[in-house]
């Protein structure tokens, strides 16, 4: 794929005509009635929660504008792009008769290609939850469609779908990488629907459909048997797995060769052997040039025992990775980080649980990006779940930044300048609470509280 372009950075057009539709930090709204909108036909997305955001939007307000492209049918006027959990929490917050959310801000787009809308759709979902469902299903539309993109000729934003791995671009549009796209692939082609149901309904983990998807059909209809038995783990699955192997290789006639049938062939792979070999003598540990660690050594004419850099250095050890070895790595770094996240949270617990007068102030986890929003004084308002202690006035908390699960390192001091919660207004739902905050110097100015005061 092309160094530095990223798909997040545009959205295709099938039409010289369309150039000007690119994307820009301004766009057109409009206010539309949400009884003229319909929704994407298109939309594979699980709808959760519905109910608790409409509680949220009445409480607070619609936070985010929807977006929708000019197509009108007998279903309506406009089509969703993004904001069918919003549509739909409106329209349930308009049958109970609030008709102040009737009307909604919306984006509007022009009209696409039904195979570019199915990317537009998808791109528009990237913030959001996936379940194990919606994943598979992603990959599986994101491929069709680009796929036929790619076929007829078109292009996202002038980059051309030829010039590179179609995986890539979908591990980019998803945000993951490219191995854990292969694997969603695997699963989607290879694996049977019998366990595939079992995936979706969440009783088989991602690891062990990936793991069951690698071994042929048979084999899997066998493992399926003891699967009914008494489950799965993921440490069995590999250990059958490698029982299958391992009987291929004893299958094989002990001391046979695979010889290329042609001579000259076979005389090549000698060669590269000898090269090999070369190449493993010349490693001296007291060297720390680039060039003993490339994998493009053997044919290189200008390597040296001092090379520090080179543009054209290709470490052997990761290119020569199978997808197996990655994939462990991947999953040992997963394991990393749930572990650390796993320390993080029993801190915080700890820190929650110590006794009043060793706490300097209560703490909250936040999302970096909020954070940010807070300290520019963008948002002056949370909506919070209640804790036993409750939310007051004056009350000092400290906002812990974290992002993908880890801390930022960044943190701020708040002061509650006011708190409701379903006692002192019937807009917010139990179990919640809206607390108004203040950097608390900014506090101590408006002389709301006495930092001087604390410990």
């Amino acid at each position: 794929m092309a160094a530095g372009w990223s798909v997040m950075d545009a959205l295709n057009k099938n039409s010289k005509a369309a150039a000007e539709e690119k994307p820009k930090a301004r766009f057109r709204t409009r206010d539309i009635s949400i009884r003229k909108i319909y929704s994407n036909d298109r939309n594979f997305y699980s709808m959760p929660g519905i109910e608790q955001l409409a509680q949220e939007i009445l409480a607070v307000g619609l936070m985010e504008n929807m977006t929708v492209a000019y197509a009108p049918c007998e279903r309506g006027e406009y089509k969703i792009i993004a904001g069918e959990r919003r549509w739909r929490a409106l329209n349930l917050l308009l049958e109970k008769g609030y008709e102040d959310f009737e009307t909604v801000t919306c984006q509007i787009k022009s009209t696409a290609e039904e195979n570019e809308e199915m990317v537009q759709l998808i791109i528009a979902n990237a913030y959001r939850d996936k379940t194990i469902v919606d994943m598979l299903e992603e990959e599986k539309r994101l491929k069709e469609s680009l796929q036929y993109m790619k076929d007829n000729g078109l292009t996202l934003q002038g980059y051309k779908l030829d010039s590179g791995r179609l995986r890539d671009v979908i591990a980019s549009i998803m945000n993951t990488t490219g191995t854990k796209i292969a694997q969603i692939e695997s699963i989607n082609k290879h694996l049977i629907p019998e366990f595939s149901a079992e995936l979706k309904e969440g009783r088989l983990t991602f690891s062990a459909a990936y793991e069951i998807s690698g071994m042929a059909e048979d084999k899997q209809m066998e493992l399926l048997e003891k699967y009914k038995e008494g489950g799965l783990s993921l440490k069995e699955v590999k250990q059958a797995k490698k029982e299958i192997e391992e009987a291929a290789e004893k299958a094989e006639i002990p001391g046979q060769m695979n010889l290329p049938e042609d001579p000259e062939e076979w005389e090549q792979e000698e060669a590269e052997e000898e090269q090999e070999e070369e190449w493993q003598q010349a490693h001296p540990e007291s060297i720390t040039s680039l060039c003993y660690s490339c994998q493009r050594y053997s044919e290189c004419n200008v390597k040296t025992g001092t090379c520090q850099d080179c543009d054209r250095y290709v470490d052997k050890a990761e290119a020569e990775k199978t997808p197996e070895q990655r994939y462990d790595e991947e999953q040992a770094a997963i394991d990393r980080k749930t572990a650390k996240k796993l320390t993080e949270m029993e801190q915080e617990e700890k820190m929650q649980n110590l006794p009043s007068d060793e706490k300097k102030a209560r703490m909250m986890r936040v999302s970096a990006e909020l954070l940010k929003d807070i300290k520019e004084g963008k948002i002056r308002h949370m909506i919070v779940k209640e804790d036993q202690a409750g939310y007051k006035e004056k009350d000092i908390l400290t906002l812990l930044a974290f992002r993908d699960g880890r801390s930022t390192g960044e943190q701020m001091r708040v002061c509650i300048t006011c708190a409701d919660d379903a006692q002192t207004s019937s807009a917010i739902i139990e179990g919640y609470a809206v607390i108004g905050i203040m950097d608390v110097y900014d506090a101590e100015a408006l002389g709301l509280i006495d930092l001087e005061d604390e410990d």
